[in-house]
């Protein structure tokens, strides 16, 4: 049975019972936040009482089922899967007219710091202090597709805070788990690397339950991990 909540937040639904997918039970579990819906390629989909919100940590397969599922009970969803196809990401663009959806290309708080530190450096790095700017990703063997969703992601920012396309996307498969992401802005003579390692999973899965404790309550609408954060750090603030 699942746990009885020991917080006041929301109830999650997860789909997948992969490395993220299975992080974000583990969290649950340790934060009291009870789990009434879990669903996989396997085990089918078993469902002890309608979510607050549904976590979505599976693959592009299980796509149409999540986004029925969430129309249906009108249910804020945390997308996580990232290889979607263009009719996907149209089809979630879609749900959102109706409810509220986090898509979560990277989960960390860690990164969103490092995006912000691009936009801050994109808005100084002019005229003659211009740079030459890269990014780099690493991922164990295995990982699904490359460049990472993260590392496009952060070439997209780079070039609407800038102006300025990044001169390379570098990916590498190799090492240890979870991932590496960095941007290198170089100068003549000098250069400045910002790089974000994530070495667990729980790191994912802890953004993973931000995220669903700020869409419980949020208004319909695709948004990203970055207005998440943008008004989590704001409420802390205030």
């Amino acid at each position: 049975m699942p746990e009885a909540p020991t917080s006041g937040g929301p109830t999650i639904g997860i789909v997948g019972r992969g490395r993220l997918g299975s992080a974000v039970r583990a969290a649950c579990q340790a934060s009291g936040t009870r789990v009434t819906l879990t669903a996989s390629h396997r085990g089918g989909w078993s469902v002890d009482a309608v979510p607050d919100v549904l976590v979505d940590a599976s693959a592009p397969e299980a796509h149409p089922d999540v986004l029925d599922y969430c129309a249906t009970h009108r249910l804020p969803l945390v997308a996580c899967v990232s290889n979607l196809s263009d009719t996907q990401w149209k089809a979630l663009e879609e749900l959102a007219e109706g409810i509220p959806v986090v898509r979560a290309t990277n989960l960390s708080f860690a990164h969103y710091l490092q995006v912000r530190i691009a936009e801050f450096t994109a808005a100084h790095a002019t005229g003659r202090f211009d740079a030459t700017t890269t990014v780099r990703e690493r991922h164990p063997l295995g990982k699904a597709h490359r460049p990472s969703a993260t590392a496009l992601a952060l070439a997209d920012t780079w070039h609407r805070a800038s102006g300025r396309a990044v001169a390379d996307i570098a990916d590498e498969r190799a090492g240890l788990p979870v991932s590496e992401h960095e941007v290198t802005h170089t100068w003549d003579g000098e250069a400045l690397h910002v790089r974000h390692h994530v070495g667990s999973w729980a790191v994912p899965a802890r953004g993973a339950l931000a995220a669903a404790d700020w869409a419980r309550t949020a208004a319909p609408g695709l948004v990203t991990m970055r207005t998440v954060y943008d008004d989590l750090t704001v409420r802390r603030v205030t």
